[in-house]
């Protein structure tokens, strides 16, 4: 038998040692010398997938609950995007639809102004266009025409285009008045108004159809608001109609000796109603004989009773009011063609005096007109007194 080779006692001790060591860690759970611990490997490789993880994104499984979510909040967004482009559509139609309204009515109104102006004041007045306004008078009148009659001794006191026949407007109201005053019919009874009344004019009327008046309260109407379908409405219900109204009104103006005067509507709209200034001194004298002429002509407000309702009427004259004027008879009338036109029966002094102005400018000369004939003849008696030779204007 073969005896092994000895060891060196150096190397004995070092083997011993080695096996003590190796005893000891593998009780205590240490590691061998050389050798890495258990735990170690373990985080190692846990750090190394973690590594791989990131290093290889994962595919996300999808959830459905999320996705469902998803797809209801893009639905309702949709939904609410196509409620606000309908409800632009709607803002955007409606603006479209008020522009084109606003343009309409604009236009209309233009269209409008432009009838008013051809019919109502930039066309000048046929007295005006035929140079009256531009007579040389002594007293300072802005009217073409202008006259003053002392209506007990038949004076005449002025006389500024007396004898030049022109349109007179609603003066025409006063011979519709005298008409109906002569005509013997019932003032009490009972005028409906009708859509026949509905004459064409720029001036307003608190006439509506199917109304129902008195013969007074509609001549009332007529001259105290100067009410075109008051004026008509009194023709109408004339036995025989308009026309045989108006055959009448020419009938007596012929028999008043107006032989310059002429009358084709019972309103005067109708610029062939045509007279002179001495004329209308005439008719004034003749309506100044009923007092139911003179009442409706001269109140400045009244209350007309229309079957259930009550009409507030006020006048049209801005003398009618004043205490310094003592007024019998007034009418007033503009047209275009006539201008501003105004006659008054009034008192001045001891005088009873009509007077009479056509074609002023406008309302406050044509009063103003007014008030300087009354002034000249409130002076006329001082002057004839002071200078018998002297006519009173040379001195105005």
């Amino acid at each position: 038998m073969t005896t092994p080779p000895l060891i060196p006692h150096v190397f004995r001790k070092t083997f011993a040692a080695l096996a003590l060591v190796s005893v000891l860690s593998w009780t205590s759970g240490a590691p061998l010398l050389g050798a890495a611990p258990a735990h170690a490997s373990a985080v190692t490789a846990k750090a190394d997938q973690k590594a791989k993880a990131k290093a290889t994104p994962t595919k996300a499984k999808p959830s459905t609950g999320k996705a469902t979510a998803k797809k209801t909040s893009a639905q309702k967004t949709t939904a609410k995007k196509a409620v606000a482009s309908k409800t632009a559509k709607s803002s955007a139609k409606k603006a479209a639809a008020k522009s084109t309204a606003k343009t309409t009515a604009k236009a209309t109104r233009t269209k409008a102004r432009g009838r008013k102006t051809l019919r109502t004041g930039w066309r000048p007045s046929d007295a005006t266009q035929a140079g009256l306004r531009e007579t040389d008078y002594p007293l300072s009148l802005s009217s073409s025409v202008a006259y003053v009659l002392d209506q007990d001794t038949g004076e005449e006191l002025v006389l500024k285009n007396a004898d030049v026949a022109l349109p007179i407007a609603s003066v025409t109201k006063l011979m519709t008045a005298l008409v109906i005053a002569e005509s013997g019919l019932p003032l009490d009874e009972k005028i409906k108004i009708s859509r026949e009344d509905y004459v064409r004019s720029n001036a307003s009327s608190k006439l509506k159809s199917g109304m129902v008046l008195t013969r007074t309260a509609v001549l009332q109407a007529a001259l105290m608001s100067s009410d075109n379908r008051a004026a008509h409405a009194l023709a109408r219900t004339f036995p025989g109609g308009k026309k045989a109204f108006v055959r009448e009104m020419n009938a007596r103006a012929a028999e008043l000796g107006m032989t310059d005067s002429v009358f084709a509507d019972p309103t005067g709209l109708d610029n062939r109603n045509h007279s002179t200034a001495r004329d209308l001194g005439k008719l004034v004298n003749a309506v100044y004989a009923y007092s139911e002429i003179r009442e409706a002509s001269t109140a400045p407000v009244a209350k007309l009773k229309a079957g259930k309702r009550w009409l507030n009427m006020q006048t049209t004259n801005r003398l009618i009011g004043d205490p310094s004027w003592r007024i019998g008879i007034q009418k007033t009338g503009f047209t275009t063609a006539a201008g501003r036109c105004m006659v008054v029966q009034s008192e001045v002094g001891e005088r009873r005096l009509v007077m009479v102005v056509l074609d002023s400018p406008d309302n406050g000369r044509r009063a103003e007109d007014m008030k300087t004939m009354r002034a000249f003849v409130e002076t006329e008696p001082r002057f004839n007194q002071n200078f018998p030779s002297v006519r009173p204007y040379e001195l105005f």
